[in-house]
């Protein structure tokens, strides 16, 4: 965790870099696309699925696991071989990504295994093209009709997209799925042969059912607990009575009915495999079903090579890395009936889409009518407003919290027009004045169609700032402000005795995941998108949100942070990229932020270090030395 100057000499650098870039970008672009057909070939001289096993097994010894961390605590760490810890590689889920879309996109038909060099070669390459892409993006010139802030914008959101930014904790995102996905879990049962909880559990042993093959402790444990669930299947009875008829082992039962983990040498043990091992990786990534309702799931989210020429497509930026492509929605590979599972997480990241693009499939009606809005209780729209609610009422216990309010004020012809706030919240010295904006970015959007970008950020960001402001008006410039809501189906008045209160904070709470955008509410302001009137409101992920209820001790530091963190939109001398590192940076006790520094910038990052340690193991279920607390 630091706070990090941007060097003036690094400064120079990086705009001559763009400079040059800018005086021919079509021979830059030219060069990466000449780039791109390379790595094409590369891939499709191979067997793509060793291709991907390669970058996969990348992947593995990048991620955290139980047992990495255990290691990485040892006490004895010159004793420990430097390969079974974590390789950190920030890149590789994204690049394994990028690898999957190409190589779907065309057929497999090479039997060539490649070597360790080879395989290293195809992982520079997709980096060198991730890095160029990125440099081509932010080098771009600013268009007539926009401003530096509409570029800061779209970089934003396009630099955002190429590094994979998830929406929040595994422990969370799953807490929100059950609860979001549960009243329709009946209606995708009856279109799918599997409801919201089958996905969701399907999703979350796929890579269990990889890791079970690799040769550590946490592959043994995980193929243990395999053995396991077979055995309770299928009945110790049956099984003991089958070696008694047969003569046939139990394991030798078990890797019959689980081949991927089947020793041909040794049918009575199961095989653990290395993943510097590149000849296994037709089987450590070969996932199976072990039920109908598990098939149906492995079908809805499996693709074939060749299916997904969208990626090529147009072909001026064919197998560009932020073009269309099915792999989010559908991230298993299917091969002559077998399934593989190349990248762990990508699933689990996509799952709100996933299920979101089941739901749509079988009636675009009923999702715009059902899942979409606000007309069905059980909407997206109400469930965010009532999980925020919820939240704060958690976040805040001595504060009251009413929800779905309407008040009046003057239309301008003398007329009163009935107005709604989502969520109001009352404590002894402060009024919490709350909008809820369910809205997602689409893949346009990511891409940096700028036009449709701001529209979207102004229907969340900019009308839940411009809501809350009208509420506050309505509260400051009347004596007794009066709100009606409705509690078990009875409508009640809510007047508001403001004798006592010290503080308003205005807060909205988006589905999405803006990080950058939402702490760096000038640029918003600059380009137009939101009014410089409605910036001193909080912009919160209903994700991060979550991890405020968690942590936060009291509403006096609650209060302290709002005040400090809303004070961030008039400094230039500091500026963060993440809810969390600011959260970290307050929990360190940094805050208040302290005069303005003239000519200088610093960059806050690495805060949140605690925060992503503690639910990391958390969702492991390793024990963690307490909750982060502040210092």
């Amino acid at each position: 965790m630091h706070t990090e100057y941007l060097p003036e000499e690094l400064k120079r650098q990086m705009q001559e870099v763009f400079a040059n870039i800018q005086k021919d970008r079509p021979r830059y672009l030219d060069w990466i696309k000449t780039e791109i057909e390379a790595l094409i070939t590369s891939i499709n001289n191979f067997d793509k699925i060793y291709v991907l096993g390669g970058l996969g097994a990348k992947l593995i010894k990048a991620m955290p696991n139980s047992y990495t961390l255990f290691m990485e605590n040892y006490k004895h760490q010159d004793a420990i071989d430097q390969g079974q810890l974590v390789h950190n590689d920030d890149e590789i889920e994204l690049l394994l990504e990028y690898a999957m879309s190409i190589a779907a996109a065309t057929a497999n038909t090479s039997e060539l295994t490649p070597n360790a060099e080879e395989l290293q070669a195809i992982y520079e390459q997709l980096s060198r093209i991730k890095y160029n892409m990125g440099m081509w993006e932010m080098s771009a010139e600013i268009p007539a009709n926009c401003n530096q802030s509409d570029h800061w914008l779209r970089t934003q959101i396009v630099t955002e997209r190429i590094n994979v930014r998830g929406s929040g904790y595994h422990i969370h995102v799953t807490e929100i799925f059950k609860e979001l996905f549960a009243p329709f879990s009946e209606y995708l049962n009856q279109y799918y042969q599997f409801d919201a909880d089958d996905l969701l559990r399907v999703i979350l042993k796929l890579d269990s059912l990889v890791y079970s093959k690799v040769g550590n402790p946490l592959g043994s444990a995980n193929s243990h607990d395999r053995l396991k669930e077979w055995m309770a299947t299928q009945g110790e009875d049956k099984v003991f009575q089958t070696m008694m008829e047969t003569g046939k082992h139990f394991i030798q039962q078990f890797t019959d009915a689980n081949p991927d983990l089947k020793n041909p040498d040794t049918p009575d043990t199961v095989l653990l495999r290395s993943l510097d091992d590149i000849t296994s990786y037709n089987t450590i990534f070969w996932v199976i079903p072990h039920s109908e309702k598990e098939k149906a799931v492995f079908e809805k989210l499996s693709t074939a090579f060749g299916e997904n020429g969208i990626f090529f497509q147009p072909e001026k930026f064919k197998a560009f890395i932020l073009n269309d492509t099915i792999i989010k929605l559908q991230p298993l590979i299917k091969e002559k009936d077998k399934f593989y599972h190349f990248s762990l997480n990508l699933s689990f990241r996509n799952i709100f889409r996933i299920t979101e693009n089941l739901i749509k499939s079988t009636s675009e009606v009923y999702f715009q009518n059902h899942y979409q809005g606000n007309t069905d209780p059980n909407s997206k729209d109400n469930y965010i407003e009532h999980k925020a609610k919820r939240l704060f009422e958690k976040l805040l216990p001595s504060a009251q919290f009413y929800s779905s309010l309407d008040y009046y004020v003057p239309d301008g012809n003398g007329d009163s027009k009935k107005t709604e706030l989502d969520i109001l919240g009352i404590s002894a010295d402060a009024i919490y004045i709350i909008e809820v904006k369910a809205g997602s970015l689409n893949d346009k959007h990511k891409r940096g169609a700028l036009k449709g970008l701001k529209l979207r950020l102004e229907q969340t960001v900019s009308t839940g700032s411009y809501q809350s402001h009208s509420a506050l008006k309505y509260i400051q410039n009347n004596e007794r402000p009066e709100f009606s809501y409705v509690t078990n189906e009875v409508r009640k008045q809510l007047v508001i005795n403001k004798s006592s209160v010290k503080s308003y904070y205005k807060i909205t709470v988006t589905f999405e995941h803006l990080a950058g955008i939402a702490s760096n509410l000038k640029y918003l302001i600059s380009s137009g998108v939101m009014s410089e009137e409605y910036k001193w409101a909080w912009i919160i992920s209903i994700f991060d949100l979550m991890v405020f209820a968690d942590l936060m001790p009291d509403e006096a530091k609650f209060k302290e942070y709002l005040d400090n963190r809303l004070a961030l939109y008039d400094r230039e001398d500091i500026s963060f990229s993440d809810e969390l590192d600011i959260l970290g940076y307050h929990m360190e006790g940094h805050f208040p932020l302290g005069a303005v520094k003239k000519d200088t910038h610093l960059q806050g990052m690495g805060f949140k270090d605690d925060i992503d340690r503690y639910y990391e193991q958390n969702s492991m279920g390793i024990p963690y030395n307490g909750k982060p607390g502040f210092k």
